[in-house]
């Protein structure tokens, strides 16, 4: 996980924190007492999105340094629903009984999901962005780009100036980011726009939340977006063949046993293609025993 620290005109901003473990804090304390940084010059807090690895330690280094925090207000809503219960999203349970998923596959995905959710913490931002906004720093302006998708609020950093984009998980080089489903949104062409908006800006190096620096991004985008037409394509010739529920269809489009986590992760991936299917006219459902079974 990669967090950045940026000059500003006085003191500095910080860009995601980091999970929420004594590594994470000690490999981002020693960092900055390695460039003569304290705590207090940290002025400001900017979460790319809200989950734990962004997050994490956000608590925590607030209190440190009184920073202001800063995110989009549709990330701050998501975060604040999370929070404002169990730490559970509200229609996790629903998705999986309507995906199929067994009851034991179930309790074991719950298990591994219970150390991630003690990450997420109810967070009072200072600022909340809508998109558009410019932070004035050393790199001269930094543009808040909106590409929602990955999660509903989640926000890029562009140096128009340097051609640099802060991607946090909406390019990575090497993986595509998970996008999952949310009840009454279409998250696949909510991610897929956004692409669209990144292609039309000059950038020569993309500092990703995980792995190395790297530059090519209309060729990621290119190959990405082929890649989601690809998946499209696969569960439409499973469903060509048969019915089958979210759960059946991971196991046969991954055909590896995966992690409970991953399952998950497969399981929702699965549920946002199925949804951006069905807007298309592609694909329909029906319920068998609260299950609901796909169908060309």
């Amino acid at each position: 996980m990669n967090v950045f620290l940026v000059a500003l005109p006085s003191g500095f901003v910080l860009i995601d924190c980091g999970m929420e473990t004594a590594p994470a804090f000690e490999a981002l304390r020693a960092a900055m007492a390695e460039r003569q940084i304290e705590w207090r010059d940290i002025r400001q807090i900017v979460l790319t999105h809200m989950h734990p690895d962004h997050m994490g330690m956000a608590a925590r280094l607030l209190k440190l340094t009184g920073a202001e925090l800063a995110m989009h207000q549709a990330e701050a809503d998501h975060l604040r629903l999370v929070t404002s219960g169990n730490r559970r999203i509200p229609w996790l349970q629903e998705a999986y009984i309507q995906s199929g998923v067994p009851l034991s596959l179930e309790t074991k995905m719950e298990e591994h999901f219970s150390t991630i959710r003690e990450s997420f913490h109810p967070l009072d931002p200072g600022r909340l962005f809508a998109g558009g906004e410019k932070l004035e720093t050393a790199l001269g302006p930094l543009e808040v780009v909106w590409t929602s998708g990955h999660s509903p609020g989640h926000i890029c950093l562009y140096s128009r100036e340097r051609k640099l984009l802060f991607s946090g998980d909406q390019i990575l080089e090497n993986i595509t980011p998970n996008i999952a489903w949310h009840p009454g949104r279409d998250m696949l062409a909510e991610f897929l726009d956004s692409l669209a908006a990144l292609a039309l800006l000059d950038i020569d190096l993309i500092l990703p939340s995980h792995g190395e620096p790297f530059s090519g991004h209309r060729a990621w985008i290119s190959e990405t977006v082929g890649h989601h037409q690809e998946r499209c394509d696969e569960i439409l010739n499973l469903l060509v063949e048969s019915s089958r529920t979210a759960h059946q269809m991971v196991g046969e489009m991954w055909r590896r046993e995966l992690s409970p986590i991953n399952h998950h992760f497969a399981i929702f991936e699965v549920l946002a293609h199925l949804e951006h299917l069905k807007r298309q006219g592609k694909v329909r459902h029906r319920s068998e025993n609260g299950a609901l079974e796909w169908h060309v």
